[in-house]
């Protein structure tokens, strides 16, 4: 009897253990088909990897196993391991999605066009990661400190994004990291302390310090939180005189009204700041006004926009109609530009019918320069924009280029630093230079300097300017136009040399620019560029 009772028990418990495991394999079936399609529906495929290859109309055994990109655990079984989407030119925001692929350990995003932040919630979205890799992207905001929960992370690559802010020292805590490498972003602050062991890459991010790198100075300690450096009676008093001078207060309520309360049918865009709305004043002024998702988060940012464009009137600097700060709210009000952001003209969608005129790509550029060269060489704080890309390039109803998003700026006046609580200064503007030869690349070709680099060997074709023919905008092709093209393709490839001693200032690139633009080029320039300083700092001030 005894033995019949515990056969019994046994096959019961042996029953239920298996309708579990039945149960839960279903489940991981279903939830990482689930996180595959709303990851494919989430991204734009322009060259349809995804399309092609992704079908889920199958209903056999392992059969999101054969998609591109995917490796599951067992080739019959639909549970994914790892997720390897390298250089596909897939574009959107950090997928959600990866939420359902509950057991992925794997994730290769590299070499595409992702961009936003990194979700905060990084490490409850995928708890398991032992490597991840976000190089060559364009993501932008702060590392989430919650990388830190990802316990099992071996390798982590974030290179080449537009990150800010500070590495979170929670990183050196990792138990497992082997390779952690940031490297060509904009962090600064003090380095975190990884084990001897850990392979570590911090290559060109200006301000940060420590560790291997230049000892951070006591300047620094006192700057790690922007928030307490607020707190000095000299800023304070420094940025209130500021402010009141520099712009217009607007009302909350009359930003509710000109945008009808934020509805969604107003908004036009979406940063890492927060969400921008079109809005309509009484007089029937159309205004864009950005709305921040976090006042004390982009509290710096807040100031600077203010105090920059604000201050500052530039023909190629977006203007500041007005801020306003009321509660939680911190708000920014400029002129609605009619002609978008440059990069909607230089990648439009597939239904539109939109193309910039040679004429006007070199007026573009013309104008990008004067205001970089103006703000690197007149103004008095010798500001740099350490953001520049066809996406902050706003153009009006003329396609007069106006630059905008000044939130990570940084200042070239030594005498800076104290007083406005600048994270880190810079000695110079050749990061700018760099981005500008990148939006110069992608005038010409559609393309950024980055995006060409993965294609073609670019040393070959910065030696042979003509051999860029073949990529340049097929809409440009056949015009006559191979001089000045090749000269502004020489002059990109200066503006993006490897060692940033060796590029132009933006003075000399814009005296170029300004000597093309007036027919003033020979055969001299395809076969090396030379500045000059024939152009005064006097000619580019425009207010």
């Amino acid at each position: 009897m005894a033995f019949h009772t515990k056969r019994n028990i046994l096959l019961h418990t042996f029953f239920w253990c298996s309708l579990l495991s039945i149960f839960l394999t279903s489940h991981g079936t279903e939830t990482d088909i689930l996180c595959l399609k709303s990851i494919k529906n989430s991204l734009e495929d322009p060259n349809n990897y995804l399309t092609s290859s992704w079908n889920f109309s199958n209903n056999f055994e392992g059969y999101i196993c054969r998609f591109n990109g995917v490796e599951c655990w067992h080739p019959d079984e639909n549970r994914v391991l790892n997720i390897k989407l390298s250089n596909m030119g897939l574009k959107g925001q950090f997928p959600r999605g990866f939420r359902n692929c509950s057991s992925i350990t794997g994730l290769d995003l590299s070499f595409n066009e992702f961009s936003g932040p990194i979700p905060t919630d990084i490490s409850s979205i995928l708890p398991f990661l032992t490597s991840i890799d976000l190089r060559n992207n364009k993501f932008t905001g702060e590392i989430p400190i919650a990388l830190a929960n990802c316990t099992y992370l071996n390798a982590l690559k974030l290179d080449n994004n537009t990150l800010t802010g500070e590495i979170p020292k929670e990183l050196g805590q990792f138990p497992r990291i082997r390779t952690i490498s940031f490297s060509n972003n904009q962090l600064y602050g003090q380095v975190p302390m990884f084990d001897g062991l850990v392979k570590v890459n911090y290559a060109n991010n200006r301000g940060l310090c420590g560790g291997s790198l230049t000892p951070c100075s006591s300047t620094h300690d006192n700057q790690n939180d922007f928030h307490q450096s607020l707190k000095g009676g000299l800023i304070v008093g420094y940025i209130s005189v500021l402010l009141e001078r520099l712009t217009s207060t607007i009302g909350l309520d009359e930003l509710c009204g000109a945008t009808e309360s934020f509805t969604v049918d107003n908004a036009i865009g979406v940063g890492k700041m927060g969400m921008m709305y079109q809005g309509f004043l009484p007089n029937g002024q159309s205004l864009a006004v950005r709305r921040l998702f976090d006042a004390q988060l982009f509290k710096r940012q807040f100031l600077l926009e203010t105090m920059i464009m604000g201050r500052y009137k530039h023909k190629n600097i977006v203007p500041l109609l007005g801020f306003c700060i009321e509660g939680k709210e911190r708000l920014l009000a400029y002129p609605y530009m009619s002609n978008r952001r440059l990069s909607k003209w230089l990648h439009p969608l597939e239904s539109e019918v939109i193309r910039l005129k040679w004429h006007q790509r070199v007026n573009i550029a013309l104008g990008i320069a004067r205001g970089l060269s103006w703000l690197h060489h007149t103004c008095d704080l010798g500001i740099v924009h350490f953001n520049i890309c066809s996406q902050c390039i706003l153009l009006d109803e003329n396609f007069e280029p106006k630059i905008s998003n000044f939130g990570e700026a940084n200042f070239m006046n030594p005498n800076i630093e104290d007083h406005l609580g600048t994270m880190f200064k810079v000695n110079d503007g050749k990061k700018d230079v760099y981005d500008f030869g990148s939006v110069l690349f992608e005038l010409i070709t559609g393309k950024t300097y980055n995006e060409l680099s993965h294609s073609y060997d670019t040393s070959d074709l910065c030696d042979n300017p003509l051999s860029f023919y073949n990529v340049i905008d097929k809409s440009m092709r056949g015009e006559g136009l191979e001089n000045e093209v090749c000269t502004l393709i020489k002059m990109a490839c200066e503006c993006v040399h490897p060692l940033p001693d060796q590029r132009p200032t933006m003075l000399e690139v814009y005296n170029n620019m300004s000597n093309l633009r007036k027919g003033q080029t020979d055969s001299d320039t395809l076969r090396g560029l030379e500045y000059n300083s024939s152009i005064t700092i006097d000619e580019i001030v425009e207010f």
